[in-house]
């Protein structure tokens, strides 16, 4: 007997995967100043992450919005 698995359940578990694989929040900052530290901290490891990963130039947009 085959096992099938449709698009949403195998994105379910790889979601569920991906998020158990994180790591637990640390303790919330004390002060506003360490607040701001870690959330530009947690923004340049998520900017490091997304730059390890090829994009083909196909999926990129021809076109920039500008404003």
């Amino acid at each position: 007997m085959k096992n099938k698995i449709t698009r949403r359940q195998l994105a379910g578990t790889l979601l569920a995967t991906a998020a158990a694989a994180q790591a637990p929040p640390e303790a919330p900052p004390s002060s506003p100043a360490a607040e701001l530290q870690a959330a530009r901290d947690q923004n340049q490891h998520t900017a490091e992450t997304l730059a390890k990963v090829p994009v083909p130039v196909d999926s990129e947009p021809a076109f920039h919005f500008t404003v």
